[in-house]
């Protein structure tokens, strides 16, 4: 079965400059991008992403 990982990924401010915040993985495209805006609005975040990540090919056959 192929699953499409839906992720809400925040930019944190840290001493040095930013960092990754934790990511949040969501039910939908929809529901990523909802939760990068709600991130935005916490006192620390500098910027958030929402992205997906399709499955990986299984079946897939090294090349040399």
């Amino acid at each position: 079965m192929d699953v499409t990982y839906y992720v809400a990924l925040p930019f944190v401010l840290a001493d040095d400059g930013l960092a990754l915040g934790e990511a949040v993985e969501c039910t939908s495209a929809n529901a990523a991008v909802m939760r990068a805006e709600a991130l935005l609005r916490k006192t620390g975040c500098a910027g958030a992403l929402a992205f997906s990540r399709p499955p990986a090919a299984s079946s897939a056959t090294p090349r040399s």
